[in-house]
């Protein structure tokens, strides 16, 4: 079989691109202006009168207005005092809750180990009382944010 000839190997490329410009320009017209040159004609900022949302002296609907006069009817009934009072922190209420129920539970395991005579609940029991008694401590103070 003789050798047969390759076929010219094709080249993939892109096209040239010729671009049509429009409005060329001609020496006889000036350049375009920059925009240095359109600040410069435009002038210096303009200081012109109030501006035009101000309120106005008669104005019944001026915001400011109808809060200076809401406030004034709320310090005339003593809607403005504020009564401080102390509370008790839900938090320390609800730690002292699952702390002392945990231990009862877990000082219930220890009650019924040594009542059996169980070293098994005895030393779990006291296990559960020392491990959750941190636990619940470290997470309460630690990790939970005020509330």
């Amino acid at each position: 079989m003789p050798d047969e000839a390759n076929p010219p190997r094709k080249n993939y490329g892109f096209k040239e691109r010729v671009f049509k410009r429009d409005n060329r320009r001609t020496s006889s017209v000036p350049p375009m202006p920059t925009a240095t040159d359109l600040a410069k004609l435009a002038g210096g900022p303009v200081v012109s009168g109030a501006p035009k949302n101000a309120p106005k002296a008669s104005d019944p609907n001026d915001v400011h207005a109808v809060l200076a006069a809401n406030r004034a009817v709320e310090k005339k009934f003593g809607g403005d005092e504020v009564k401080f009072t102390t509370t008790g922190s839900r938090k320390q209420r609800d730690y002292w809750l699952v702390f002392l129920t945990l231990e009862i539970v877990f000082g219930g395991i220890v009650a019924f180990g040594v009542k059996q005579q169980n070293p098994f609940f005895l030393v779990f029991g006291l296990t559960g009382m020392v491990v959750f008694g941190i636990a619940i401590t470290w997470i309460m103070w630690q990790l939970v944010d005020r509330y």
